[in-house]
């Protein structure tokens, strides 16, 4: 046959060849392998929960209904419900790690709300142990085996009403038209892709308010919220009486020692009533690079008139705009936006612009020191291997000498230095270090201390830290800055430039000699002030602080008698001038003793204590602050229970009080309660209940979402090593499995 011929008459045929034969020779070999393996591979189980199997077609279907819930704004919808909505929006649609701006309104939430949720809570939702996907697989399937069914008529009234929100004022019918045109899938199926997600809503919201409140739990919260108690009381405290000069034997050190080495300060109990404790808290070392900005003003040129003047054009209507009554003489005129003139603001704006430029100009040379101290630390850390403490050591720069190079070369002091083994109350309480924050990572500031605590080598106590990079050791840290402000010399604000370099995580004293430097941050100043922790001072003290107990109560029933006598003024004044002087810490305390007035004292409940311990989590001092809480509200109750339940004032008073977890006695000359009547309680009971329930509910979505405990209440494992997903482009969606 002539070819030629042959070729017209199958001209069809030959085309759909070619174009067969092009677009597997576009597409590539992988697809190829794709085409050829038929439907065995995606019907081939890559994972199970329960009886149930998930194939490669269950993620490609759920990957691609997240992707179209995401251009529906699902995401949004959820996060703007509450913490519930924000969570499981979290886990559906958040990337591995969180946004500094949802943290922050996470944390807002949980904060007003006094939600049983800390920043540990909040990382365990990014930490992922398998793909988003199958979160979604498990959780549309949990709701679906519930019978939570949200049918198309309530998604598409729901949709009818965010769309223009979340579109610029967009229609319904235009977003989906767009959205049926690019996929290829039925708007009944989209539809039922959105009601899946409002049904894994509902299902998590009943599910978390199952636990109700009892009308007992309410009425108990009401008094501790709404009752309170006043006092006029002098402390006698034990370390006022004790014989200073008093040496405890070896023998008696030893004792004390070993009965509470293992056991921290503060935590009193039926054996040890006093809270004695010696167990070391966790500590690190620092080494700073610090730069006064008061010495740094000297070198930044004050503005000019023409600067002020363009700062003032830029910012007149955010800066320089307030709201007025549009007539002075009436309170209640409507306001107007009235703005000020440049002549009233120009010391506002020299001052602004003058704090920027220092703060600018201390933050370039610190950087160029961060930058020399950690030149080696880099190629360091982009090895694969993990890099040792001590090569990190080596590779780490000198702050000493970049400090002084970095001094000479810009003309004004550069202050280092190396602390001493310091706590988180240590951290905070410094005078320098504990006003320093890094900024840059959101909204809000992270504390120095925060930061210093996150570090690896405390493992599961280590501060949660979310949108920041990891801390290492001998990596600087900041700039970090006193954000109280240039403009305040009584705060001598500082920036700096620390580093970790070492970290002694708890334990108990190695022995009663044991003891440590606890110096802080210095910038010039004296040295005559280093701190130094001595365990066995502390075992001294502790058992002078025993000997002198019975001293202490014969003083306070002395007291008691001679208030009785001739006045409870008169008493204090006589106390101040007989032990006054060896009761005094601080010699310029013009009185140790006098009488307090304490108004309003509320008890703290055992739940308000528990939210307070989680959200507190996060800070590094944390621990020492929740114990001096927990004495607070032991003392609290021992008053309560001294009126007793049928009374509203003490009728013994004056009374001596003994409360060994203070170490103290106390002179009671007055002590009422103020309690809630029946009508009150039943005025606020619903408000309290509700909110109650729903902080419960709040609180336990965070347990309900947490992605491990997901996979362990649907029993699910791998079938094998999850592979990457190949797109295949849009394509028929199955019905759901019942």
């Amino acid at each position: 046959m002539n070819l030629v011929k042959w070729f017209r008459k199958n001209n069809k045929k030959v085309m759909a060849v070619v174009v067969i034969v092009l677009m597997v020779g576009f597409i590539g070999g992988s697809s190829i392998s794709y085409f050829f393996q038929g439907h065995g591979g995606r019907d081939k189980a890559v994972a199970h929960y329960g009886k149930h199997k998930i194939n490669t077609y269950d993620r490609e279907q759920a990957r691609q209904e997240l992707e179209i819930l995401q251009m529906l704004g699902a995401a949004q919808v959820l996060q703007s419900r509450d913490l519930l909505g924000l969570l499981l929006s979290e886990v559906l649609f958040s990337q591995e790690r969180a946004s500094a701006e949802v943290i922050q309104y996470a944390r807002q939430l949980i904060q007003r709300n006094r939600y049983r949720v800390g920043d540990r809570e909040l990382q365990a939702v990014y930490s992922k142990t398998a793909p988003t996907d199958i979160y979604w697989i498990l959780l549309r399937q949990e709701a679906a085996l519930a019978g939570i069914h949200v049918s198309n008529e309530e998604v598409g009234e729901v949709l009818g009403h965010v769309i223009p929100q979340l579109f610029g004022g967009q229609t319904y019918g235009a977003v989906m038209q767009g959205i049926v045109g690019r996929y290829g899938i039925a708007e009944g199926e989209i539809l039922a892709m959105y009601g899946k997600v409002l049904a894994v809503l509902q299902y998590t919201e009943t599910i978390c308010s199952i636990q109700a409140v009892t009308d007992a739990q309410v009425r108990h919260l009401a008094s501790f919220e709404n009752e309170s108690m006043n006092t006029e009381a002098v402390q006698m405290r034990a370390s006022y009486f004790v014989d200073k000069s008093a040496t405890p034997s070896q023998a008696e050190l030893l004792e004390q020692f070993d009965r509470y080495k293992a056991v921290f300060p503060g935590d009193p109990n039926e054996s040890n009533p006093y809270g004695f404790g010696y167990k070391l808290p966790d500590r690190v070392q620092l080494e700073y690079i610090a730069v006064k900005l008061a010495d740094v003003s000297s070198t930044v040129a004050a503005p000019t008139h023409e600067e002020m003047e363009t700062f003032y054009r830029d910012n007149r209507d955010t800066l320089f705009t307030e709201q007025v009554a549009s007539d002075p003489n009436d309170p209640n005129a409507p306001l107007v936006d009235r703005r000020k003139d440049f002549s009233e603001v120009i010391d506002e704006i020299r001052e602004q612009l003058t704090e920027q430029r220092i703060a600018t100009r201390a933050e370039q040379i610190l950087i160029e020191a961060r930058n020399d101290a950690d030149a080696q630390l880099v190629p360091l850390r982009a090895r694969e291997e993990k890099p040792s403490e001590q090569d990190m050591r080596s590779a780490a720069g000198d702050y000493q000498k970049i400090a002084q190079d970095l001094g000479v070369k810009h003309g004004m002091a550069l202050y280092s230095g190396r602390t001493g083994l310091l706590s988180g109350m240590d951290v905070q309480s410094d005078k320098h270090l504990g006003r320093l924050f890094l900024t840059g990572y959101g909204q809000t500031p992270i504390r120095l201390s925060q930061l210093l605590f996150s570090i690896e080598q405390f493992g599961e106590r280590a501060v949660t830290l979310m949108s920041v990079p990891d801390v290492q050791m001998f990596r600087s840290i900041g700039p970090v800055r006193d954000l109280s402000g240039v403009s305040r010399p009584d705060t001598d604000p500082i920036m700096a430039l620390v580093r970790i370099v070492a970290v002694e995580p708890t334990a108990p004293p190695a022995a009663l000699d044991t003891s440590y430097s606890t110096k802080g941050l210095r910038v010039g100043d004296k040295e005559d002030d280093e701190g130094i922790w001595s365990v066995r001072e502390k075992v001294a003290d502790d058992l002078r602080i025993l000997a002198a107990w019975d001293t202490t109560k014969t003083r306070a029933q002395e007291f008691i008698a001679l208030a009785t006598q001739d006045g409870w003024d008169a008493a204090v004044a006589k106390y101040n001038e007989l032990y006054g002087e060896q009761a005094k810490d601080d010699a310029d305390d013009p009185n140790v003793f006098e009488v307090q007035y304490l108004t309003g004292l509320r008890r703290i409940s055992a739940e308000q204590l528990q939210v307070i311990a989680t959200q507190a989590a996060g800070n590094p001092a944390a621990p020492e602050y929740l114990r001096r809480l927990r004495i607070e509200r032991r003392f609290m109750d021992q008053l309560d229970a001294l009126i007793g339940p049928e009374k509203d004032e003490l009728t013994e008073a004056p009374l001596i009080v003994e409360f060994k977890p203070d170490q103290s006695y106390y002179c009671l000359r007055t002590l009422s309660v103020q309690r809630m009547t029946q009508p009150q309680f039943e005025s606020i009971r619903p408000m309290l209940l509700s909110r109650e329930e729903h902080a419960e509910a709040q609180s336990m979505a965070a347990v309900h979402l947490n992605p491990d405990n997901i996979l362990k209440r649907m029993d699910f494992r791998f079938a094998e090593q999850i592979t990457p997903v190949v797109d295949m482009g849009p394509r028929e969606l199955p019905e759901d499995p019942v």
